[in-house]
């Protein structure tokens, strides 16, 4: 266990995270058409879109890895919008292309009557989609597990308000007649996470860009989305020249040809490393700590220990900025879960979810075949993480993770071994939920995702490095579910970490 952890390739990080947190920070719809006269719109004001198309360039720190290519039609009484993202992407090492394709058709205001969304990867392929009826939006998703079977699962998301796709924010800005310096909220729904939030938009007013040695009078656009704010420079012809996002990704208005050429392969950086957090001391064993003391600084601390929730109190408790972590004690467990014990855990963490499949049918065959009814509840965890171990290769992915895709393919990252280890346990009877944070390797502090198991008190696991409990270098930020892992979106790059003191 120890040379894995020791190996740079292997380094934990949320790949798949950190893949939809860039393609949300250039997916903001900011490459849309008809931008002009966006501040003489009288309020509540229409403005009637022009149908058209747009290309992008994507670069990372001045690299291209990519294009996006955007089309507008009109469609009925609202609008068509198809969009197609190709680029290539580093994490852990691996260069990986990834093509996003997204079709959608919205009412006059750009709020979503219906959506298609796909993502590629390698093997790897999720398609879903949408529709809104009677403030219902009715979601069917279809993880191909790779060997040309399918899994389709479906949901129901009550809405309290209209939502917007990505690819619709900056249209409904155009339609709602925003002056400068005014700011308005949507709703936005991000598919890859089946996950929706609000986020403001404001028009700032005119700045100087300089691009290609020319300086230019443009407008600015800023988003703000759980934390993070990015901005879009457009000109009085109300064609967007330029658009930043996160990590070093950087949109500029291009041609067809000049979106289809030169795409690098090499020399990409590393978005693991970029978003890693060095640490002031180099810890030599974390597993065998016992306790480790954190100051955490440059975000909202309290908002983090909510988001780390009341799991984590026994083994997490904060003070202020200070963290403390214990390692957790498997002595007292009990050898069955109880009636009452079970009552307490919410429901959404013992049922099946969209990417949590413990109801499929072959995934509970290989659950029963691992574990025995008579084994104590850490036993059967114990069985169940030995056969990931044995079964799941440990490879970065770029994909929506789910259970399905990563029993089928049998490979994957930290995402997915958390994934197929909650549909496991759930699959018998073990109550399971997937944290996010941080966790230390050589050196430093990498995004990482492992699970908390309820064994009659919730336990942390780590299927991807084999730990039961996990070591107490694993600081969890989020807990629950996959879409709660946007919360991280404000926290990624703007955190740092100082370590006070552990003990063995």
């Amino acid at each position: 266990m120890r040379l894995y952890r020791n190996r740079k390739f292997w380094a934990p990080a949320v790949a798949a995270l950190l893949f939809f947190i860039v393609m949300i920070s250039f997916r903001l719809g900011f490459h849309g058409n008809g931008l002009a006269g966006i501040d003489l719109l009288p309020s509540g004001t229409a403005a009637e879109q022009i149908p058209g198309e747009t290309w992008m360039n994507i670069f990372q720190n001045e690299i291209k890895i990519g294009y996006i290519h955007r089309r507008l039609a009109t469609h009925g009484d609202g609008y068509l919008i198809d969009e197609k993202t190709l680029m290539n992407i580093n994490t852990m090492g691996l260069t990986q292309e990834i093509l996003v394709v997204s079709s959608s058709t919205t009412d006059r205001d750009f709020a979503v009557k219906t959506f298609d969304f796909s993502l590629a990867s390698g093997s790897f392929h999720f398609a879903v989609n949408g529709e809104i009826r009677v403030n219902t939006l009715y979601i069917h998703a279809d993880p191909s597990t790779g060997d040309g079977k399918t899994s389709l699962n479906t949901m129901e998301i009550p809405l309290e308000n209209r939502i917007y796709l990505t690819s619709g924010i900056l249209p409904a800005t155009v339609a709602s007649g925003l002056k400068a310096g005014n700011a308005m909220t949507l709703f936005l729904f991000d598919p890859s996470t089946m996950a929706q939030a609000p986020a403001t938009v404001t028009l700032v007013g005119r700045e100087s860009l300089l691009l290609e040695g020319q300086t230019i009078s443009a407008r600015r656009i800023t988003l703000s989305f759980k934390g993070v704010r990015q901005s879009a420079w457009v000109d009085d012809k109300g064609q967007v020249l330029k658009e930043q996002g996160l990590l070093g990704i950087t949109l500029v208005k291009t041609t067809r040809k000049g979106a289809l050429d030169n795409i690098a392969l090499e020399g990409l950086a590393d978005i693991t490393a970029l978003v890693s957090v060095p640490s002031n001391v180099k810890f030599q064993d974390p597993q065998g700590l016992t306790t480790v003391q954190l100051r955490v600084t440059g975000v909202n601390t309290d908002k983090i220990s909510l988001k780390a929730e009341r799991s984590s109190r026994q083994r997490q408790t904060w003070n202020g900025e200070v963290v403390t972590i214990r390692k957790e004690s498997l002595d007292t467990l009990p050898p069955t879960i109880a009636h009452q014990e079970m009552a307490t855990v919410d429901k959404k963490f013992i049922l099946p979810g969209p990417f949590i499949q413990s109801d499929d049918p072959d995934l509970r065959r290989i659950a029963l075949r691992v574990v025995s009814p008579e084994q104590a509840p850490l036993e059967k965890v114990r069985a169940l993480m030995a056969w990931i171990q044995n079964n799941i290769q440990r490879q970065p992915v770029i994909s929506l993770p789910n259970a399905l895709s990563t029993l089928k393919n049998r490979r994957g990252d930290c995402n997915e071994h958390a994934a197929l280890m909650a549909a496991l346990c759930r699959s018998v009877g073990i109550p399971a939920k997937i944290e996010a944070g941080l966790v230390y390797l050589k050196g430093g502090f990498y995004y990482h995702a492992w699970n908390s198991v309820f064994m009659g008190k919730w336990i942390t696991v780590d299927a991807l490095f084999n730990q039961i409990p996990c070591d107490v270098t694993h600081l969890c930020l989020t807990t629950g579910s996959q879409e709660s892992q946007l919360d991280l979106m404000g926290i990624m790059g703007n955190i740092k970490l100082e370590v006070l003191s552990y003990s063995h």
